[in-house]
């Protein structure tokens, strides 16, 4: 337990400020008084200030160390997140910019932190890492749903759980090893002098899970619009169905470990993208709030592995340093998780939410499709429903 504390605590106070500030959109956009295309042409804003991020993450990472690079950048997002919910249109896009180069550096820095705990321990850590991702998001949800029934401003609501985040940060800063660290960089690692870009191993790694990725995005985005506008919950039911989402991703996340050892990672990536694809069926003909929510918790298995299973195939197959490996990946994965989900605002605007969401499916077809590349293959149906030789 005390190896997987460190990064599970990171990703746990993440997901908590993540939450808070994404399941009061609804509320923030009617201060904005903003349509959902403007909306989501700001919250663009991310991505762009992770593209800047991409140049320094590795450097910053290793010239700080995992441990204090991921402690100090998450304290930085716990304090400029309150004022995101109370800036006009122009600042809050530029504050998005940087949440976005903070949030990238800081992620790279956790799963450096608990790709380096496999590594020196040898015992497998980072799906349940990011499983506490998904603890925080349920919980997280769970009181969003409260306090927004209660019509507690998203400022207040930010506020209380960023001032959580920033004494959890003292307690990550004490319990991390101070030689934390992802696997050494191999030797024929070459390090760019300016962008570290994704070479052609990462690139298919991403395209591999983008149809999971951008429909994680789309729910963090406009999950709660969907909920509330067309499946007609209240501030507070939709705060409960999101928390199957969560609950459903959290779930899968704390048992990842075990089915990587299990069934493989092509394995797990088909069967990811069809619990994807169905999830969103359910979710786009079914009438009531309780399947809808049935609907929501199978998304939530289905997207869990996605950027674990990415994550760990970029540090086995990934042919550059490590920190500069996991800077492209997280660049090319935050265009879908945070870029691409935002140009559905425009689609919701036009043709409506239940359009949006049904141009994921075939995303999430495509991640079926390139499941081999996990193993060095080429894409395609070829069989692969078996365990794992590990």
């Amino acid at each position: 337990m005390t190896t997987l504390a460190p990064p599970a605590l990171i990703f746990f106070c993440n997901s908590i400020l993540f939450v808070s500030l994404f399941t009061r959109l609804p509320a923030i956009q009617a201060g904005l008084g903003v349509d959902k295309a403007v909306l989501g042409l700001s919250l663009l804003g991310a991505p762009i200030g992770t593209l800047v991020a991409l140049s320094v993450a590795g450097r910053i990472t290793e010239r700080l160390t995992p441990r204090i690079t991921a402690t100090l950048f998450l304290a930085l997002c716990a304090v400029i997140m309150p004022l995101i919910t109370i800036a006009p249109i122009m600042p809050f896009f530029l504050l998005f910019i940087v949440y976005g180069f903070l949030r990238t550096i800081m992620d790279v820095a956790t799963n450096m932190i608990a790709t380096g705990t496999e590594r020196r321990t040898g015992v497998k850590v980072l799906s349940r890492s990011h499983g506490f991702w998904s603890v925080g998001l349920l919980l997280g949800s769970l009181a969003s749903g409260f306090v927004a029934a209660r019509e507690v401003s998203p400022f207040i609501h930010q506020s209380v759980a960023s001032a959580l985040v920033l004494v959890a940060c003292l307690i990550i800063l004490r319990i991390t090893p101070k030689d934390s660290s992802a696997p050494e960089t191999r030797p024929d690692a070459k390090r760019s002098t300016i962008f570290v870009l994704p070479d052609r191993t990462i690139l298919l790694v991403c395209v591999m899970v983008f149809g999971i990725c951008i429909t994680e995005g789309a729910i963090y985005d406009w999950g709660i619009f969907f909920l509330q506008e067309r499946a007609g919950a209240d501030a507070a039911t939709a705060g409960i169905i999101y928390a199957s989402f969560t609950l459903g991703m959290g779930l899968t996340r704390l048992c990842g470990d075990w089915l990587r050892q299990r069934y493989g990672t092509m394995t797990l990536v088909r069967g990811s993208a069809l619990m994807v694809i169905a999830g969103l069926c359910g979710m786009l003909v079914t009438p009531g709030l309780l399947l809808t929510g049935v609907a929501f918790f199978v998304i939530g298995c289905g997207i869990a592995l996605g950027y674990p299973l990415a994550v760990a195939t970029t540090i086995e197959r990934g042919k550059g340093a490590p920190a500069d490996n996991l800077a492209a990946l997280a660049l090319t994965l935050m265009l879908s998780t945070i870029g691409v989900p935002p140009v559905l605002g425009f689609v919701a605007e036009t043709f409506g939410l239940l359009a949006s969401f049904a141009l994921l499916l075939p995303f999430a077809a495509l991640s079926f499709f390139m499941a081999p590349v996990s193993q060095g293959a080429k894409p395609g149906f070829r069989p692969g429903w078996r365990r794992s030789a590990r």
